[in-house]
């Protein structure tokens, strides 16, 4: 006899296409609104409300803060590399102005 496996969702979000598309173009549509719609933290309360209002456009529903970020998440990975190399500038800038003494006044 065959096993009959069990019959599970495969398609996801992109089950309304049906068969239209193609499974590469379908696939591409879930994983793209699985990111959408996943749970975001607030950049400026830390609670995870965070919505997308438009392309680029997210909101915290607790706070009220809206910003600017990706079109399908609200911080991209261009943006975190960005943050990452401000941050190593300013960690730089600080330890090169701890390490200068002020010269003695008179």
């Amino acid at each position: 006899m065959v096993e009959t496996k069990a019959k599970g969702r495969k398609t996801r979000s992109a089950g309304r296409f049906g068969t239209r598309y193609g499974v590469k173009n379908r696939k591409l549509v879930a994983d793209i609104e699985e990111k959408m719609h996943a749970d975001y933290a607030c950049r400026k309360c830390g609670a995870i409300k965070v919505k997308r209002i438009a392309s680029g456009i997210w909101k915290c529903t607790k706070c009220e803060a809206t910003f600017a970020g990706g079109s399908y998440v609200p911080q991209t990975p261009a943006h975190l590399t960005v943050l990452r190399a401000v941050h190593g500038e300013k960690v730089a800038i600080a330890a090169a102005s701890a390490s200068v003494t002020p010269a003695p006044t008179k």
